[in-house]
């Protein structure tokens, strides 16, 4: 399943490149495979968070590495993303954290009533940021990504208000759940976990067999995830040292 769910994860990054690009965002982005790895290029300095190496095997670790050290990264290496159990010994590289992965078998369920699913894009665009309160490059490249016809957006509606989005898109038997965001004045009412069941229910409807979605080790998103039944595995993220 972690094979699975890190091509979901990918071609929604090869997506979130292409709509960067296409905006005219500043820097270069790039979502390729090479020898069974996944690897996704962000040129700029804030974003450097993308650039990531994943797919990553005990067979194709040293082939990992040589391309972390390739140039096109131009000095500035990926982070390597590593299954829990691979221990990458001799390779000089360093733990660089954690990136944890959440996957969801779907099933049927009830959908909310109070959600709109084809929402203005401006209107998605501004619940979303104004949840995700991130710096200028952030929110440049988020709202490059979710603007992408190939994103569907919902938005949940309280007395008329908008107070969370979220989003999502298909990939092969899969989909990836992701952005979400609640802005803080609509805070601690279920907004997101709301939304996460809305989607799954409507992705299971369409015939996908799995849900992919990312979240930082700790946060709200991933302590949701989990309490709807999410199989959560712990990659471990490494540097060259």
């Amino acid at each position: 399943m972690l094979t699975e769910a890190e091509e979901v994860i990918h071609a929604r990054a090869a997506v979130a490149c292409e709509a960067a690009t296409a905006a005219g965002l500043p820097g270069r982005f790039e979502a390729w495979r090479e020898d069974g790895l996944l690897a996704v290029l962000a040129t700029a300095p804030d974003l450097r968070f993308l650039r990531t190496i994943s797919g990553i095997t005990e067979q194709n670790l040293p082939r990992a590495v040589r391309l972390a050290e390739a140039s096109c990264w131009d000095g500035d290496p990926p982070t390597l993303v590593l299954p829990e159990g691979l221990v990458p010994r001799g390779t000089g590289l360093v733990p660089a954290g954690v990136r944890p992965i959440a996957t969801l078998p779907l099933t049927s369920a009830k959908s909310e009533s109070d959600v709109d699913d084809s929402p203005d894009v401006e209107v998605f665009l501004r619940v979303l940021l104004d949840g995700y309160e991130s710096g200028e490059a952030v929110t440049a490249f988020v709202a490059a990504e979710h603007a992408d016809p190939r994103i569907r957006r919902s938005l949940l509606v309280e007395d008329g208000v908008p107070i969370s989005a979220a989003a999502l898109s298909s990939h092969g038997y899969g989909v990836l759940l992701g952005g979400s965001a609640t802005p803080r004045a609509h805070r601690g009412k279920g907004a997101q976990a709301r939304l996460l069941v809305h989607g799954l229910a409507a992705a299971a409807r369409e015939g996908h067999r799995f849900a992919v979605a990312t979240a930082v080790e700790g946060s709200p998103s991933l302590s949701n995830l989990r309490r709807i039944g999410a199989r959560v595995q712990v990659r471990r993220a490494f540097r060259l040292g």
